[in-house]
């Protein structure tokens, strides 16, 4: 046959191939993880043996061999071989142990290998079920329980190649682990990778085991600024960084005390200049000629703001309001100035601008400063021990 049909076309033999080719480039490429490399570590996977659930068998191996492809740090081993060949041939026992396993790794020049052994469940051929091995060349193997429904018999369905991901993961522990040893120049600190804290890093340095991949590396200590890399660690390898911390000059805390008495007899300053501008105003009332006239002609014994208003005389009731409010405005800012230029004194006293005590006032002074306020007297005491 040299030709076929599609779509009522007759194409010829070459163009069948040509239109494949093009299908190939154009279609989306699969999202590889790592391709084979010193970066990587290389999995074979030997073909599933299954006794009866044969259709099955050849589907997981697809599926397993695609899980590892798409796994990160692992890369997927050129193997064809099946499992059921590879035993025959090593004479190996049913079921397989450790020894043949290590004769198997031999014949593939693996250090590691995916192998699995696949039946139904029961008559009813409606469950799949087996064990996924991973041998590790000096370290042992790790197995996974498999159960799931015999219809997943297609490599590329979702849920079978979730099932071979899931198992794989398992036996391998996710991505293959290097080791990163971080050192900071004699330096003491805090440890950060990809942002989350990690730990204190001795002076000495240490060495911590991580997925494979890059990682940012940050480290922390008092005294010196931020010293962060970027470190590539590779599978089964140590990767060191060793980063230096730039040495910074603290800046002294900022002294409270000082800032709360200066701020202190700041108000105490403002509340005396108000309540000195009242007094003034009062001793402009009571030294007006208008007012000391008609204060003068009302009778002994009566108040002269009453009498004002009894007899509706608007410009001395004026004053006596005025004088008024600049009592009460007395009453208050003279007692506020007091009690304020008392505390900014303390506050002053008790900071390092007289040596009293750090940043933070912790150590006691030897100045004692006591406010003295009633309505008659505003006023302080201030003592002193040599």
């Amino acid at each position: 046959m040299t030709s076929m049909r599609r779509q009522g076309c007759v194409l010829p033999r070459g163009w069948v191939f040509i239109t494949w080719l093009l299908a190939m480039v154009l279609s989306p490429a699969a999202a590889w993880a790592d391709p084979p490399g010193p970066d990587t570590l290389p999995v074979h996977v030997v073909s599933v043996k299954s006794g009866d659930a044969l259709d099955q068998a050849e589907a997981l191996t697809l599926a397993l061999r695609k899980a590892v492809r798409h796994s990160k740090g692992w890369s997927l081993a050129d193997s064809r071989q099946s499992l059921e060949y590879l035993a025959l041939k090593m004479g190996c026992a049913d079921p397989i142990d450790a020894a043949c396993e290590a004769r198997i790794a031999e014949v593939l020049k693996a250090d590691r290998f995916l192998w699995a052994v696949v039946s139904f469940e029961d008559e009813a051929q409606t469950t799949v079920v087996g064990q996924l091995n991973f041998f590790v060349r000096g370290e042992g193997t790790k197995r996974a329980t498999l159960k799931y429904s015999a219809n997943l018999d297609d490599a590329n369905a979702d849920a079978l190649v979730g099932v071979a991901r899931t198992a794989v993961d398992e036996v391998t522990g996710g991505a293959p682990k290097g080791t990163l040893k971080v050192s900071a120049g004699g330096v003491a600190g805090q440890l950060y990778i990809d942002g989350a804290p990690v730990g204190a890093l001795p002076p000495e340095g240490g060495s911590f085991p991580l997925p494979s991949g890059e990682h940012q590396v940050l480290v922390k200590a008092p005294g010196y600024s931020d010293a962060q890399a970027t470190a590539k660690v590779k599978p089964s390898k140590t990767v060191e960084v060793n980063l230096s911390l730039v040495e910074v000059e603290e800046q002294a805390p900022t002294d409270l005390r000082m800032v709360g008495g200066f701020t202190a007899l700041g108000l105490g300053l403002a509340a005396g200049g108000v309540g000195l501008w009242a007094a003034l105003e009062v001793d402009g009332v009571r030294g007006d000629p208008d007012w000391e006239r008609f204060r003068s002609s009302v009778p002994q014994g009566t108040n002269a703001c009453d009498a004002a208003e009894a007899q509706n005389n608007a410009a001395i009731v004026d004053q006596c309001d005025t004088a008024a409010t600049m009592e009460i405005i007395q009453a208050v800012a003279f007692p506020v100035a007091g009690v304020a230029a008392g505390v900014g004194v303390y506050l002053l006293g008790t900071s390092t601008l007289f040596g009293g005590g750090d940043a933070e006032g912790d150590t006691p002074s030897a100045l004692t400063i006591t406010p003295i306020v009633s309505p008659q007297v505003q006023a302080m005491s201030i003592q002193y021990r040599f």
